[in-house]
């Protein structure tokens, strides 16, 4: 997978400027097709995925040791000492993230205690069933007979979070994730809820690679690729037919009102300004007859934007309903909350 930096951002063209880059995406950005470029596709799980959501050793012992730490003393399973770390390091590639003998250790035991910390509260037993996708050659640990990672239980924990345990029963949903990612949360709803459809809204690279990923594990999935359209209608046949759908992010202004039962969205709203965050939330509003979840920074971190947003701030419509906001149980310097949006 190559991605030419203005090839990528030739999908924003036509974007209004509501919709392009903050800067700090467009620093960032330019940062992950840059490490795309040279770690390529086959370690994107150990090169960008870094400044997503697969946190260091420094990150883990500062925001979310603790509650996870605690869980275990309180609940202790001696079997999180045995996990291995079979990759820690990977001397083929000088220029992708690897753990010294010590910081693999720290790492090992963490993930596998925060697996153990999700497991309490996996009602659909998905730790048992999901093993982390060996695409993009991941910093994953061989657990209680599993192929794990951070980004699988955190995803996991996240499908919780958000409620969609509630269409296991088999009911259709239709989810969409607004800054997905290479996709993580995306592949677990859709090996979790079967009857599920997921849509992806988002900005290069982000956008090309969640599509190369979900693409790629999904093959036998109808999928809608991104591609610019000025109207729903000339594409609503192929979209509504398709499992899995890949949006830019100024689309979603294009989308029927009220398509989606669940909309999320995974810290990435503090690192937008605030007239974007507002516009955002404006769109969800339109676009979701069901629930939304949000996870983000207590106080937010991208001060390149030219301010500063608390958890307290974001601009949510009075007409919905708060089902929770608290600071996040495991990442501290996080909160999450869940909205019911009216239906109509």
């Amino acid at each position: 997978m190559n991605i030419d930096e203005n090839a990528a951002l030739e999908i924003l063209k036509d974007a209004p400027d509501i919709y392009r880059p903050s800067p700090f995406w467009e620093s960032l950005a330019s940062t992950g097709i840059a490490q795309l470029r040279d770690g390529g596709f086959e370690n994107f799980k150990r090169t960008v995925n870094m400044k997503y959501f697969n946190w260091n050793i420094l990150g883990i012992v500062r925001h979310q040791l603790l509650p996870v730490l605690r869980y275990w003393l309180t609940n202790p399973d001696w079997s999180v000492f045995s996990a291995e770390f079979p990759k820690a390091r990977d001397p083929h590639f000088a220029n992708i993230k690897s753990f010294n003998p010590l910081s693999a250790l720290v790492y090992r035991v963490y993930v596998a205690m925060l697996c153990h910390y999700v497991s309490a509260e996996d009602s659909l037993g998905l730790l048992a069933e999901l093993d982390e996708p060996l695409l993009g050659n991941p910093f994953h640990i061989h657990y209680n007979g599993r192929r794990t990672s951070q980004d699988l239980c955190n995803s996991i924990h996240e499908f919780y979070r958000a409620g969609a345990a509630v269409a296991a029963d088999g009911r259709p949903w239709n989810v969409a994730e607004l800054g997905a990612g290479y996709g993580r949360v995306g592949d677990v709803f859709l090996r979790a809820l079967p009857a599920s459809t997921y849509t992806v809204i988002d900005i290069p690279p982000a956008l090309n690679l969640a599509q190369e990923y979900l693409s790629t594990l999904f093959p036998d999935e109808k999928i809608f690729r991104f591609r610019s359209f000025q109207n729903f209608e000339d594409v609503r046949e192929e979209f509504m037919s398709a499992r899995i759908r890949f949006l830019a992010a100024h689309q979603i202004a294009l989308l029927p009102a009220k398509e989606f039962d669940l909309v999320i969205n995974i810290s990435s709203l503090h690192e937008m300004t605030f007239e974007q965050i507002k516009n955002y939330l404006d769109q969800i509003d339109r676009v979701c007859r069901g629930k939304f979840y949000t996870k983000q920074w207590l106080v937010s971190r991208a001060k390149v934007n030219g301010f500063v947003i608390r958890d307290s701030e974001y601009p949510i419509p009075s007409s919905w309903k708060c089902i929770y906001h608290q600071r996040h149980p495991i990442q501290r310097m996080f909160f999450d909350a869940l909205y019911e949006l009216p239906s109509h």
